[in-house]
C-alpha cells in the first residue's frame, strides 16, 4: 500500500528538524518542572487539527481531515504517557456513494529527547484500536463495511509555550491500521498523520 508521497516527505523532513532542534536544547539541559522533588505528575489537554493520508485497495490515497482529542500526563521530566483519541473523514466518493471515515483511540509511553523553558522535542509509541469505514470496488459494484482492529503509531513531535498555561503542539505519526479490501480480505494500511494541537495544562500541586 502507498502512502501520500507529500506527507511522507513532510513527515521526514519533521522529525529531521525535531532531531536538529533537540541538539541544542540537550546543551542547555533545562526541564519542565525540574523541581520534582516538591512536584507532582503534571497534566494536560489538547484539542486540534488533524490530517491523515489512508490508503484503500483499488484507490489512490484517500486524504482525510478531522479532529484531534489528548490528555498527557507527565511523570517525570523525561516520561510521560499520552490518549490520542483521532476522528478524522473524506468527502463523498463519487463513483460510490459513500463517504469515508476512521477513528483511532491509541495510548502509550512518551519520551522527551530535550526541553528549555519554552520549548520540548519528544518521540511517542502507541497502540489501541481503530474503525475504518470505506467502501471497496468489487467487480462493478462497491461495497460499504467498517472495520475495527488493534492499531499502532509512532512518531514525533514538538511542543511550544504561548501564554501561561497555553501551548501549541505538533505531531507526525506513522499510523498503521487495517480495511477490507476489494478481495474482501482484511488488509493492513500505511498512514501518515499529521496533528496540530492547542495544549492547556494543569499545574502540579506543590508539597
Amino acid at each position: 500500500m502507498g502512502v501520500n508521497l507529500g506527507a511522507l516527505r513532510f513527515s521526514t523532513r519533521f522529525a529531521i528538524v525535531s532531531l536538529l532542534c533537540a541538539s541544542p536544547l540537550l546543551g542547555q539541559a533545562v526541564y519542565r518542572g525540574a523541581n520534582t522533588a516538591v512536584r507532582g505528575p503534571e497534566y494536560d489537554v489538547s484539542v486540534g487539527y488533524s490530517y491523515a493520508g489512508l490508503s484503500f485497495s483499488g484507490k489512490p490515497t484517500v486524504n482525510m481531515q478531522g479532529v484531534d482529542l489528548g490528555a498527557t500526563v507527565d511523570f517525570t521530566p523525561r516520561w510521560g504517557a499520552t490518549l490520542d483519541s483521532t476522528y478524522v473523514r473524506a468527502g463523498r466518493d463519487s463513483r460510490s456513494g459513500h463517504g469515508t471515515y476512521a477513528i483511532t483511540s491509541l495510548a502509550g509511553p512518551v519520551f522527551v529527547l530535550a526541553q528549555n523553558e519554552n520549548t520540548q522535542v519528544f518521540v511517542r509509541a502507541l497502540a489501541g484500536v481503530s474503525l475504518v469505514d470505506g467502501s471497496v470496488p468489487v467487480g462493478q459494484l462497491y461495497y460499504r463495511g467498517w472495520l475495527t482492529r488493534f492499531s499502532w503509531a509512532v512518531g514525533t513531535g514538538i511542543e511550544h509555550n504561548i501564554s501561561g498555561p497555553f501551548a501549541v503542539r505538533i505531531n507526525v505519526d506513522y499510523l498503521r491500521t487495517k480495511f477490507v479490501s476489494s478481495s474482501l480480505t482484511v488488509q493492513p494500511q500505511n498512514n501518515v498523520r499529521v496533528t496540530g494541537s492547542l495544549v492547556y495544562r494543569f499545574a502540579a500541586p506543590r508539597h
